[in-house]
């Protein structure tokens, strides 16, 4: 029985490695088919990572006290800290979009 479920979770792996290939080799191909919105694409990209950059030189490699139990290490608190410190960034931008969306429909009437 075990072994039909290492089969089980091989494959879930390798279906999900070629699902993840096949929309990154598509994306690709379309950035090169139209090149106007590769421009754009590559600057959003670049963005994101300067904010996981930012964030990760933010975020605190600090273990407290209580977390040593867990065998947490400085490196992890700090991988941690960057992604929450990414997360409230690009759910601050998420909201502050739609509020100036919303608000620029309201006051163009």
């Amino acid at each position: 029985m075990e072994s039909l479920i290492n089969i089980g979770i091989i494959l879930t792996y390798v279906m999900v490695a070629f699902a993840a290939f096949a929309a990154i080799g598509f994306g690709i191909k379309q950035m090169m088919q139209k090149t106007n919105n590769a421009k754009k694409t590559l600057y959003t990209i670049g963005g994101l990572f300067v904010i996981i950059l930012l964030s990760y030189l933010m975020a605190s490699d600090e273990v407290l006290g209580s977390y040593e139990k867990y065998e947490i290490t400085a490196s992890n608190a700090k991988q941690v800290g960057m992604g929450l410190t990414t997360f409230y960034i690009l759910a601050f931008g998420a909201v502050g979009a739609v509020l100036y969306s919303e608000l620029s429909k309201v006051f163009s009437k």
